[in-house]
Parts: structure tokens; sequence; C-alpha cells
């Protein structure tokens, strides 16, 4: 398929629903073949990647475990080839102020949303330099901002993210590899509504200029842009796609 990222591999973390199925079809429909490393099973987004005529693996792997996403990386090489954009959308999301949230679930928070990218960046840091279009493109969160009391760990993990998206920036811009981040606001998606309420989702509309729920459709886009050449030239970002709730 002809596209701004034909003949191009990515690797979509969490891509099994939510906001990680549609970062995946919409690379494909870019002309990606895509890599999606998750938990779940990702049927669905495979139907979605083949259906756009590009190639598609799978491996159920937890991104906060080294040997397995050393083992995914790997297996991506030998299904598809050397990858040129890494994904990381993989998080989990715990509820809880800093009187509820544990230090088990504050530990997990990191491991998943800080811990996964920094490893999937190593596991396939080869690649990405050897790729002359490298990209790595980080999905934060607008509420980094806000620091809602509730998410805790979640927007503290987050922000560390943002941190290790400018240091991978410089770390890895002698060898053209671009990494940036995107930062929604809060996303319609099953994740998000098992953590939170449907009042909390309209609170958040009312922080937005733009005044509705958003999807995951509406991420996607800068993404894409972001993984092109169009983007050659932008390294370091975090770019907020929040319906201007932050106007960063």
């Amino acid at each position: 398929m002809a596209g701004r990222l034909a003949g191009r591999i990515a690797v979509v973390t969490g891509g099994s629903a939510g906001i990680g199925q549609e970062i995946a079809r919409k690379l494909s429909s870019e002309g990606a073949d895509i890599a999606v490393a998750d938990v779940n099973l990702a049927d669905e987004t495979k139907a979605f990647v083949e259906a756009n005529g590009q190639r598609f693996f799978h491996a159920k792997v937890d991104v906060s475990d080294q040997a397995q996403v050393n083992a995914f990386a790997a297996e991506v090489r030998d299904a598809l080839g050397h990858v040129d954009i890494v994904v990381n959308n993989a998080g989990i999301v715990p509820f809880g102020d800093i009187d509820d949230v544990t230090f088990e679930q504050w530990n997990q928070t990191f491991a998943v949303n800080v811990n996964g990218a920094f490893l999937m960046v190593k596991a396939f840091l080869e690649d990405l330099k050897r790729s002359h279009a490298g990209r790595v493109i980080n999905i934060t969160s607008g509420s980094y901002w806000l620091s809602p009391p509730p998410f805790v760990a979640y927007v503290s993990s987050k922000g560390a993210l943002n941190g290790l998206t400018g240091v991978l920036a410089a770390n890895l811009a002698s060898h053209d590899v671009t990494v940036n981040a995107v930062a929604p606001s809060l996303v319609r998606t099953a994740t998000a509504l098992r953590n939170t309420s449907e009042e909390f989702f309209e609170q958040t509309v009312q922080f937005q200029d733009l005044k509705r729920q958003q999807t995951p459709e509406d991420v996607v886009g800068t993404v894409a842009f972001l993984a092109s050449d169009e983007a050659a030239f932008i390294t370091g970002q975090i770019i907020a796609v929040d319906g201007g709730m932050t106007r960063r």
C-alpha cells in the first residue's frame, strides 16, 4: 500500500484495543507493517491491519519484563524485519490519591508506563539507529499539567515519561532518530471507563476548549505525522492533543 510510511515497520505496545488499536490501524493505512506487544489478544487489530494490506505480528508481552521484551524484539525481526517506529502506548491507570495508592500499585504503574517504554527502546535501539528514519513516539497525558489528585501514580509516571522523551531525543539525535510524545486529554476508551466515571469525563470536557469527549481517532493523526518524513526535524517535543485543555 502506498502511503507516508510505505515499507516501514512499526511496533505499537498496548495495541489490542483503545488508542493503541487505532494507532496500529492508522499507521497500517499509511503503509506500515505492524507488530503489537500486548498482554491481551489482538485479533481485531490484526483484522484491521491486514484489511489495509499490511503484514501483522502479535505476541503476548508484559512490557515491564525485560526478557519478554527482548524475546519479542527478536521475534519481530524474524517475522517482519528491522523496526523503524516504536510507539510506546501501553499503560495502566490506577485510581487513588496519596492516602489510597499502595507502594505496589506505584511500582507497577512505573514498571509498565515508564520502564516499558525504556525497555522497548533499548530492545529496538540498533534497528532505530540503522533505519535512517527512526521514530520513537510516547503516549503520555495532559493530566501531567493538571495533576488531578486521584491519579497520583499515573500522573507521576507520565511526568517521568515526558522526561524520558526529552533525554532520548538528545541521546539519539546523532542517529537521525526523533523522539516525541503525544499528550491527549481524557480519551474515551474501555480502560478509561473502568477507572473513571461518566461524571469525570464530563468534568474533563469543561476544562477543554473543544466541548466534547476525546476519542482514540483524535490522537492518531498526530502520531502518524510524527512517524512520517514530514516530521523529520521535530524531536524532543511533547505535543498536546487535548482540545485546548492545557493550551501548551
